[in-house]
């Protein structure tokens, strides 16, 4: 049962559900709504393997109401969607064996060039994330040095890589924080793993100890569909299917 202050809150601010946005009962268990709760396909199970990182992991499969409430965090500046995805990439990185003190979490940047959003995802994130779990945050590690077109716009794997490819540069005043450190990556949604791991390459040059990398959803890639892949999970190793047609538990 939700304590008392809780729904306090929500009765002044209303609860809305991540995936439609439409009110929640105060009084329910869980934040998301009935008939959005069984298309949340939660992945903090699986581990994805990227180059230049120890794993990435995400909560949701990047699919239906998942899919729905960051595409409103992400361009429509819904700020109770993200503050739900925050606080789940939260509670998956604290039951990570890795997870201690000496963890510090780094966002992804934003492009160079302003855009129509008030906020880059992935700081808003972090910052939130950073705070629940009362580890190091350090949001200017790196910037972007060129611009590049949104990864969502590349059709291919080999064309991601090639848009990402060394687009990030080192602030080495603020890195210095990251010597010795675990450092997390934090990002909204990852598909290819090609932005986590150009800016990996980016970080190692601060000299941390390791690098994971943490998102809120992962959508699988085209070679994924319809076909088996690889991912290690907690304690075996086995094999997926992957079947669906491009919102793939994946």
């Amino acid at each position: 049962m939700r304590n008392i202050i809780t729904v306090i809150t929500d009765m002044i601010f209303t609860r809305r559900c991540p995936g439609c946005g439409e009110p929640v009962d105060i009084f329910a268990d869980s934040d998301i709504c009935p008939s959005c709760l069984p298309g949340f396909r939660d992945i903090s199970d699986k581990m994805f393997y990227v180059s230049d990182i120890r794993c990435l992991k995400a909560v949701y499969s990047f699919s239906g109401p998942a899919r729905h409430g960051l595409h409103r965090f992400k361009f429509r500046g819904d700020g109770s969607a993200g503050i739900f995805f925050a606080d789940r990439i939260a509670e998956m990185i604290r039951n990570e064996k890795y997870f201690d003190k000496n963890c510090v979490l780094v966002p992804i940047p934003g492009n160079i060039e302003k855009t129509d959003r008030e906020y880059v995802q992935a700081v808003f994130l972090a910052k939130r994330i950073a705070r629940k779990l009362h580890i190091g945050y350090v949001g200017d590690a790196m910037r972007k040095k060129k611009s590049v077109i949104s990864q969502t716009k590349c059709r291919t794997l080999l064309a991601r890589r090639e848009n990402i490819a060394n687009a990030f540069i080192l602030n080495k005043r603020s890195a210095s924080k990251l010597c010795g450190k675990k450092v997390i990556i934090i990002d909204d949604i990852s598909t290819t793993g090609s932005t986590i791991s150009s800016a990996a390459r980016t970080l190692k040059k601060a000299n941390p100890a390791e690098i994971y990398a943490a998102c809120a959803a992962r959508t699988p890639t085209h070679k994924d569909i319809g076909k088996k892949y690889i991912v290690r999970c907690p304690d075996n190793m086995k094999t997926l299917l992957v079947v669906a047609k491009g919102n793939s538990d994946s």
